[in-house]
């Protein structure tokens, strides 16, 4: 730490000697994003189960792109809805846009690590392993799999290539001039600290698994957890006519948005493509920027959303399927909304942009404290998986590995207990990267990192660069490559899930922090970045597999619609045609539900968005679900395919409201009567989407002696109303409603 301040001072005294920048250009800025959505079949990588594929969709998978651009400099910052990125097809997507001003160095790519997309893409096999359970255990070639893990399966890895690449090419060609700036808010109560006995051993304590909590943490609950949102908003400059005038005029495009939690709120029991919490994250924070703002539909809007240091963090402790991750995902883009709000206080047309990139060995290295590794070597814990959902070895043991170690241990691997032979097999060198953007700065990590290892990590970062002007660092994890974990020295020694999946020792997180540090303090005074390790992050990789089929150039239904459903039930149609998915077109909408207007047939939702289920097995047998809204206007209805060769509508059918309403009674005060409406709860893995628990304003006619009393409210939960001792109070069926004209079925008699 010594040697990094003594550089940084040098740093800092050179940069004071450098000239002023003659003049300074505006910033300019664009937005885009591709669907990455692959066939059917593959397995749901981050779960790493053989049992457990993709047999549908139910949210796309995307890339979300933001290009930068000012002095001659350009950064690209995007996200992608998987469970990690491999660096070689960072290294390839920088080729692919090499005209463009791109290469592996200006692009920073952060993976959601949603456990419901693909596996099987990593330049390096070992990535790309997955495990046989007892419903694979009649294939040997699952048991092959796991003891010799396939190379990268081609067609998969150069379709996701291609379509990042559009996403960035989408983004470039969207720039035009543009200011930036960063906002914040906290969100605590959504996450909770998985490993909570590993993360209190930074503190002293040494607890056996299963008996910390978060009240023995000095700093309490949220000590455990990084609570801090970040948001770098960036809105375009257009010239429009305003009362007569041409005047300059602001429009959102979105922004980049950061936070610490695991994709791992949908379960690997929902074996369908879904970007978990991510997927509503994103796209009710660009829905609500649209509206609020009234962008029009030809300016894309992004919500570029990776991830932070989530590696012992998650909404999934508690909460799992698709209905609990649409509502994870929605206080998310709540509180990224309130940073995006409060960044319009500190725009900038002129903010500072600069990049610094490295790559670095865990080569065997002297850190404080020790050696790091020079092999990766994984633990046991991680045969077992995590708190969240337990791997297939546990389904047949009931018994978890995490805490295991052995009594002693040395470096580089501390008291780790690894299966013999199993090291190897994840890259050694690994990308990092700092991006400048006005007074703040974002770092790279190649990997899940703890709580703590990104707070330790920003505070090396701070104390680097400090008297820079940079005013606060922001960590960008899973970015660029994926080494598995990071944890502290102490967090390794308890041998958790994290520990025991920290590839390259007690100390790696350690060499991270001095080297994103140093990294950084470059950036900050202007110093050349430190020479890159010499590797092929591709691994022999060659991007040159075939396109996807066109899909099946016929489709005939199989099952209609019913005549008629309720809001939050589900319509259904069922149609015959290409197996895979293959029918399904990249980038626009494979169903759409359509309601009846006048004479034509307008669009009201479809598998764009995220209330749409859609399966298909090996014989191109396909069933789509459409959960209808709460709030769906009544109607004729139909369900719209439109695969990329044929087009197939549904029968009509009729959509009213829901009488799935509960009245149930509250406390009231003397001489009163209350009650409140209650909606059904979402099923785990049956429903798609988030419902309230309660309505929230409505009608409910009361039923006093021989009076109705109508009593209605705007936004209010409870509904009251006055009833004299002796007077008999019921609330009919039928005689409750929501503010969308929903109904309770039951009666309900309060006297």
């Amino acid at each position: 730490m010594r040697a990094l301040l003594l550089t940084a001072l040098a740093l800092a005294i050179s940069a004071l000697a450098m000239p002023a920048t003659a003049s300074a250009g505006n910033l300019r800025a664009g937005v885009g994003k591709a669907d990455i959505t692959p066939q059917t079949g593959y397995y749901l990588g981050g779960w790493t189960r053989a049992d457990r594929t993709g047999q549908g969709q139910h949210t796309r998978l995307e890339s979300r792109a933001l290009v930068l651009e000012r002095d001659g400099r350009k950064v690209a910052l995007v996200q992608v809805d998987l469970f990690m990125v491999p660096g070689g097809m960072l290294k390839h997507l920088g080729d692919d846009l090499r005209t463009r001003g791109f290469s592996e160095q200006n692009i920073l790519i952060s993976a959601s690590h949603t456990h419901s997309g693909p596996g099987g893409y990593a330049n390096f096999p070992t990535l790309n392993t997955a495990a046989p359970s007892l419903e694979t255990a009649t294939d040997p070639f699952s048991f092959f799999g796991l003891l010799d893990p396939a190379p990268a399966d081609r067609q998969l890895y150069t379709f996701l290539l291609k379509q990042i690449s559009a996403a960035i090419q989408r983004a470039d060609t969207d720039l035009s001039p543009a200011e930036a700036g960063w906002g914040s808010s906290t969100l605590p109560g959504i996450t909770r600290n998985r490993s909570l006995e590993a993360h209190l051993a930074n503190h002293g304590l040494d607890l056996e698994y299963g008996a910390g909590t978060e009240e023995q943490d000095p700093g309490g609950y949220l000590h455990t957890i990084d609570p801090e949102v970040s948001v770098l908003r960036v809105d375009k400059i257009v010239r429009r006519r305003v009362r007569g005038k041409r005047r300059q005029v602001r429009v959102p495009m979105g922004g980049w948005s950061n936070f610490a939690n695991h994709g791992t709120v949908t379960k690997s029991t929902f074996e369908f493509y879904n970007a978990d919490h991510h997927a509503s994250a994103m796209r009710v924070f660009e829905d609500r920027i649209r509206k609020s703002a009234k962008v029009p539909r030809r300016q894309q809007i992004v919500n570029v959303y990776g991830t932070s240091n989530e590696g012992d963090q998650s909404a999934g402790l508690d909460r799992s399927g698709p209905a609990q991750s649409d509502y994870v995902g929605r206080v998310e883009a709540g509180a990224m909304l309130a940073a995006w709000r409060s960044a319009r206080r500190a725009m900038s047309r002129t903010p500072a942009l600069d990049t610094r990139w490295t790559r670095v060995c865990f080569c065997g290295q002297d850190v404080d404290g020790g050696k790091v590794a020079d092999e990766s070597q994984v633990g046991i814990p991680f045969l077992t998986g995590s708190e969240e959902e337990r791997g297939p070895l546990f389904d047949v043991t009931q018994e978890h590995f995490e805490g295991r170690r052995a009594p002693a241990g040395a470096d580089p691997h501390g008291r780790k207990i690894f299966p013999p032979g199993a090291g190897g097999g994840v890259p050694n060198g690994v990308p990092l990267m700092a991006v400048r953007v006005g007074n703040q700065m974002i770092v790279s990590l190649p990997g899940e990192g703890t709580k703590q290892v990104g707070a330790r990590i920003k505070s090396a970062v701070d104390l680097a660069i400090q008297g820079s002007g940079v005013r606060k660092t922001v960590l960008s994890g899973l970015a660029n490559e994926f080494v598995l974990y990071f944890t502290t020295p102490e967090e390794y020694e308890k041998q958790h899930y994290e520990g025991g999946n920290t590839h390259f020792g007690r100390l790696s997180s350690v060499l991270m922090q001095n080297e994103i540090a140093q990294l950084a303090s470059t950036l900050a005074y202007g110093a050349p970045a430190p020479a890159p390790y010499p590797f092929d992050p591709t691994n022999g990789v060659v991007p040159n597999g075939v396109p996807y089929s066109s899909g099946s150039a016929t489709g005939i239904a199989t099952a209609q619609p019913a005549p008629s459903y309720g809001r939050l039930q589900h319509a259904t149609f069922s149609w015959r045609g290409g197996p895979k998915g293959l029918d399904r077109p990249v980038d626009r909408a494979f169903v759409t539900a359509q309601r009846r207007q006048g004479r034509r047939w307008v669009r009201a939702d479809s598998d764009l968005g995220l209330a749409m289920l859609w399966t298909v097995n090996d014989e191109g047998q396909h069933s789509v679900k459409w959960e209808i809204p709460l709030e769906a206007k009544p109607g004729r209805y139909r369900l719209l395919v439109t695969a990329k060769r044929y087009r197939l509508a549904s029968r009509p059918f009729s959509v009213g409201f829901t009488r799935a309403l509960r009245v149930f009674t509250v406390p009231a005060e003397s001489g009163r009567v209350a009650v409140g409406l209650e909606y059904p709860g979402a099923r785990r893995d049956i429903d798609l989407t988030h419902r309230p628990q309660y309505s929230r304003g409505g009608v409910v006619s009361f039923r006093v002696g021989n009076r109705t009393v109508r009593v209605k409210l705007r936004r209010g939960r409870f509904f009251s109303v006055r009833a004299p001792r002796g007077q008999s109070v019921t609330v009919p069926a039928g005689a409750a409603r929501d503010r969308f004209g929903n109904r309770n079925g039951a009666a309900l008699r309060l006297r």
